[in-house]
């Protein structure tokens, strides 16, 4: 479930805790940072302070995703060996960020994408404006051994990974949605066929078509919500797209509310039915409307209204009441899910 836990201390002095970025359950000691007001430098302040971050963060079966800010610090963490996740951090906004993990400092720079490895002892310093966000997921669910685990680690920074970049830092940005703590199971299929996607990818190692089936999805998703008005648009479009048979196609839907064509149609449909509503639809013609929509003609138009609403378009402005419950159950039907 998603939990707010803002303006309390998620890394504190000496004590145990759950902690983005830096392993689970590890001992912690954390110096916050003031700046010296005539020279704008950092000094260390002389004793040890909590370092309090505003977090947030999601968990379901088999993985967590945690969202942090904080302000100035220096930290440190002890060893984890009993660690078991794949841990993937994206860290958003991190000047001057410095982390070692295998007792080097390393300067991360903004926008980076790495594997993190929590299973040593390591230390961080986290200038202001630090912003990061971690995906764990459990390494049993993505047949990771340990070989394969030390080549992710050994990585470099995968920001221009097209997977990274197409899917991963996408969902990362857009998890904290509404309802989103309902529907962690579903989040879990979506997380870990993600983190599968990449980690088989970089790994060159086959992946299971069911383990690709919640990101495919979602892309294609994403895909028909940015071109459902292009009259071409079908499902020989979509297969070409993404590489896929038809076959294919019709496997990742076969369990949605909406299959692929009926998905298409029901997007142009909610977007008809809106233009429709507007106080100012008479000055737009049918044709106009059908056109922006991605109909190929009226009468296209006309049926998938009739479809959804079970109202002729003339009917529209004189059953809105009824035409706005159709558009409700249109949009939450054409929810993308994570």
């Amino acid at each position: 479930m998603a939990s707010h836990l803002r303006d309390a201390p998620l890394l504190q002095q000496n004590c145990s805790v759950a902690s983005p970025i830096f392993p689970e359950k590890t001992g912690i000691s954390c110096l916050n940072r003031r700046r010296r007001s005539s020279h704008h430098r950092w000094i260390k302040a002389k004793t040890p302070v909590s370092f309090n971050p505003s977090a947030i963060n999601l968990a379901g079966p088999g993985f967590s995703l945690i969202e942090m800010h904080n302000a100035p610090a220096l930290g440190s963490w002890a060893s984890n060996p009993d660690a078991t996740d794949v841990r993937l951090a994206y860290f958003r906004k991190a000047p001057g960020l410095t982390l070692a993990l295998n007792g080097v400092p390393e300067p991360i720079s903004p926008g980076s994408v790495r594997f993190i490895d929590t299973s040593r002892g390591g230390h961080f310093e986290a200038p202001e404006g630090f912003h990061a966000l971690q995906l764990n997921i459990d390494r049993s669910s993505l047949n990771v051994s340990e070989a394969g685990l030390g080549s992710l680690l050994r990585l470099p920074d995968l920001a221009q990974h097209p997977i990274v970049g197409t899917f991963v830092i996408p969902a990362l940005m857009s998890w904290k949605r509404p309802g989103i703590d309902r529907e962690a199971p579903g989040a879990a299929d979506i997380l870990r066929s993600l983190m599968a996607t990449l980690v088989g990818s970089l790994l060159e190692t086959p992946i299971d078509e069911e383990a690709q089936r919640p990101v495919l999805s979602r892309a294609i998703k994403k895909y028909l919500d940015a071109s459902y008005d292009n009259a071409d648009l079908d499902v020989a479009m979509v297969a070409e797209r993404f590489n896929l048979s038809r076959r294919s196609l019709f496997y990742f839907f076969e369990n949605e509310e909406l299959r692929l064509g009926e998905r298409i149609r029901a997007l142009r449909t909610r977007k008809a039915l809106e233009l429709l509503l507007q106080a100012d639809a008479k000055r737009i013609t049918y044709s106009e409307i059908a056109a922006s929509c991605g109909f190929t003609n009226v009468q296209s138009m006309r049926r998938a209204v009739k479809e959804f609403t079970g109202m002729n378009v003339r009917e529209i402005h004189r059953s809105e009441t009824v035409v706005h419950v159709a558009l409700q159950q249109l949009r939450a039907s054409l929810s993308p899910g994570l």
